[in-house]
């Protein structure tokens, strides 16, 4: 057995597990944080080898273990750890699925486990482990097109940035201009309003009560109502704002809607708006690129 190569051969998969189950929960991927578990991970898996430690290669202690790194990495929740478990248990049935292919299950396991391997069968599973992982686990992660986007809303002069998970399959419009809608957490939106107005928001009220709320006390900024449906939800309506603009990745989209979700938006809490367009260009919606618009302004001052 070679210690040092049990050890980063375990750190290794651990890492690509936690990555991967951080994708599919949709986790802002904190590389440094996801490694540093992954390193102890690997030294827990070489600790079990050496002499007066055996009672860690336990069962129940292996399976606690476990359940610690997966919590740590993922900042103490149980749904993205849940992942990363049931990524592992695949993985050992996919190790004893080749076992049985070779006719030697147990031998199979048993070299694994104890690294014993040379170092370039170390780098090429590795390798060809992670790009199967970042091929079918990132793509299943992406809920029709998404990567995480850093969004910065202005309403009213207020300002606020949030990360957004740009998904293809949120289609909520403005019905009358068009105007595709960012789903915003209404708890993440605090810094958007007054306290007058985050008092209204946060009532236990229906959307149209707060709408008649706000009116009441003279909110500066505009609110509508947005027909939406959902998987259980026929049809309801969302409160939304009319913002100044929000801006994607350098580009702004004046006057788009913010639609206030009382329910959030992420399962693990790595997001807390939703994005569904592209690049839209239509009438009363265009976006402008940053740059160009300072160009633009700084001509016009000359």
């Amino acid at each position: 057995m070679y210690w040092d190569r049990v050890v980063v051969l375990n750190g290794i998969v651990d890492y690509l597990l936690l990555l991967s189950a951080a994708w599919l929960s949709g986790l802002p991927l904190r590389r440094g944080r996801l490694a540093l578990w992954a390193a102890l991970g690997g030294l827990y898996a070489g600790a079990v080898f050496l002499p007066g430690l055996e009672m860690l290669g336990v069962p129940v202690i292996r399976a606690a273990a476990g359940i610690v790194m997966a919590l740590g990495a993922m900042k103490w929740r149980w749904r993205p750890a849940g992942v990363f478990l049931l990524l592992a248990a695949g993985l050992a049935g996919v190790i004893l699925a080749l076992g049985l292919a070779a006719g030697s299950p147990s031998g199979l396991a048993q070299r694994l486990y104890l690294a014993d391997i040379s170092w370039q069968g170390i780098l090429l599973v590795s390798a060809g482990f992670y790009l199967v992982l970042r091929f079918f686990m990132g793509q299943a992660a992406r809920h029709g097109g998404g990567e995480l986007l850093q969004v910065t809303i202005s309403v009213g002069g207020r300002t606020q940035t949030v990360t957004a998970l740009h998904d293809t399959g949120n289609t909520l419009r403005d019905p009358v201009s068009g105007c595709p809608a960012l789903v915003l957490e209404r708890q993440a939106a605090d810094g958007l309003w007054s306290p007058e107005v985050a008092q209204v928001l946060a009532e236990s009220a229906a959307p149209e009560e707060k709408m008649a709320r706000l009116h009441r006390i003279g909110c500066p900024v505009r609110f509508t109502l947005l027909p939406f449906r959902a998987v259980g939800t026929a049809a309801g309506l969302l409160l939304a704002a009319r913002s100044d603009y929000i801006e994607v990745n350098g580009r702004r989209y004046p006057r788009t809607p913010v639609a206030l979700s009382e329910q959030p938006v992420s399962d693990g809490g790595g997001y807390h708006a939703l994005w569904g367009a592209a690049e839209e260009r239509g009438r009363g919606h265009e976006a402008v690129d940053v740059a160009e618009a300072a160009v633009a302004q700084s001509a016009k001052a000359g």
